[in-house]
């Protein structure tokens, strides 16, 4: 279970150690993927559009990780 004070130092620390994208040096952004999963991911490839660049995105390791989840509950 996570206070709102710990979930917010853990997605500050995730965008200071993922300001950008190491493959493609794209800034990343912070997004709730549902049920309350935040994760930081490369703002290039979860756009990527045509078949080339979603093979590229797919296969290549951008920045992609889980920052917390919020879903297991958060303090008042």
């Amino acid at each position: 279970m996570f206070d709102r004070a710990r979930a917010l130092e853990l997605i500050e620390r995730a965008i200071d150690d993922h300001p950008y994208c190491p493959v493609c040096g794209s800034p990343t952004e912070v997004v709730d993927e549902g049920a309350g999963r935040l994760v930081v991911r490369c703002r290039t490839a979860a756009e990527a559009e045509g078949v080339l660049a979603r093979i590229g995105a797919a296969l290549l390791p951008h920045v992609h990780s889980r920052i917390v989840d919020l879903g297991e509950g958060i303090a008042a």
